[in-house]
């Protein structure tokens, strides 16, 4: 039966793309898929056969990650108001395009309050490490301390808001509330405490789609071994690392490729050796195919996909949602955690000798990324979506 099935999305680079396998895979099966986008992403799930609920982001075109303490303090306060921008944009469309179920991001707390008004019911999805009631990304590695000022705000704020969603006016049991069915864009021996969580959990393992419009990538030679270079779409700042990153692989055995996003220039860098390429942006997945080494700022999205392709990771976090993914990748033997103050030319050097040159590391990667393979992560959630429907029929 086709069936109308709304997605939610968070607008960042790391929780959409890992929707986009799912949504061509329902689309495939001849459902009518909308998704709630900005512009920047409308012609993405256009292309995936969806189509666009285009709204106006708190964030602007995609979410960019904070510089500050401060900044990440306040998270909290910018994500709900998203939350209630995107309900008042996208209300009028979906009041007159009822869904059979909202498929939303855990980060997406619109799909929430609109879910609620409306008798809608959820599906929720984790394109990062889920929560249940045995772990929780926030009270393992949390931001902020519980009593700083701007997460007080927020929770006033979003206790005095949830009752006018019809939703108690408590903001803990907001936060923690389980949904029936949630999503998990990772392998469940990935997951902290992965044997803690019950069927309400489909652990996926990546969803990974094709990219055409970032075009293709190739090594300057076959010869030669691969190094990508990135802190993500959504890094700021920090050019320092890069000029290191130059310094240390420079005129090396490597062919090196440095994506460096919006917010570093990268004729600023100055002259580059040879064997270095520093763009903007590149298309990660052609560069991963080719790659022996990543290092990365570890978001899931990109560990995720360093995993599938069998490649090992230095990971440099930004975040404590990144120094969680990083602290598991090293617990698990399948690359190298290097804290941001630690970073230097001979550190960078060192842990990338140390890392290709470990077979034990090397086998546990190729392990993980048949493990990754061996599933269809799209038909395991396109499969889990329709027997929720199912049931609620």
């Amino acid at each position: 039966m086709r069936r109308h099935i709304a997605f939610f999305d968070f607008p960042a680079v790391g929780h959409v793309n890992p929707t986009v396998g799912v949504i061509e895979e329902l689309v495939r099966r001849g459902h009518r898929v909308t998704c709630t986008v900005t512009d920047h992403f409308a012609p993405i799930m256009k292309a995936a056969g969806a189509e666009p609920v285009r709204y106006d982001s708190v964030f602007g075109d995609f979410y960019q990650a904070p510089l500050t303490p401060e900044e990440t303090a306040g998270e909290g306060l910018r994500s709900l108001d998203e939350a209630t921008s995107l309900v008042a944009q996208v209300t009028p469309f979906y009041e007159a395009n009822r869904p059979d179920v909202i498929v939303h991001d855990f980060m997406a707390w619109g799909a929430r309050f609109f879910a609620a008004t409306h008798g809608i019911p959820l599906i929720r999805t984790y394109p990062v490490l889920a929560a249940n009631e045995h772990f929780s990304i926030r009270e393992r590695f949390p931001v902020a301390a519980p009593d700083d000022p701007r997460i007080v705000e927020a929770a006033m704020k979003l206790a005095a808001l949830l009752p006018r969603f019809g939703l108690p006016a408590d903001p803990m049991g907001f936060l923690t509330h389980i949904e029936k069915l949630a999503l998990v864009f990772l392998p469940r021996e990935f997951q902290y405490a992965g044997e803690t969580f019950d069927e309400r959990f489909v652990f996926t393992g990546p969803c990974i789609a094709e990219r055409p419009y970032q075009g293709t990538w190739q090594p300057a030679s076959p010869d030669r071994p691969v190094l990508l270079v990135s802190l993500g779409t959504s890094a700021r700042g920090w050019p320092e690392f890069f000029r290191m990153a130059i310094e240390a692989f420079g005129d090396s055995e490597w062919d090196v490729l440095i994506t460096v996003g919006e917010h570093t220039d990268p004729a600023a860098l100055g002259p580059l050796p040879a064997n270095v390429d520093v763009r903007r942006y590149a298309p990660q997945l052609d560069v991963l195919r080719h790659a022996r080494l990543f290092i990365s700022h570890g978001g899931m999205n990109s560990t995720m996909e360093s995993l599938d392709n069998g490649v090992p990771m230095v990971l440099v976090p930004q975040t404590n949602e990144q120094r969680a993914n990083a602290l598991r990748v090293q617990e698990l033997g399948l690359g190298r955690l290097l804290a941001k103050e630690d970073v230097t030319v001979r550190s960078l050097r060192e842990a990338a000798e140390r890392l290709t040159g470990d077979a034990a590391v090397t086998e546990r990667v190729r392990a993980m990324r048949e493990r990754i393979r061996s599933a269809d992560g799209p038909a395991v959630a396109a499969d889990a979506v329709e027997a929720y429907l199912a049931a609620l029929a």
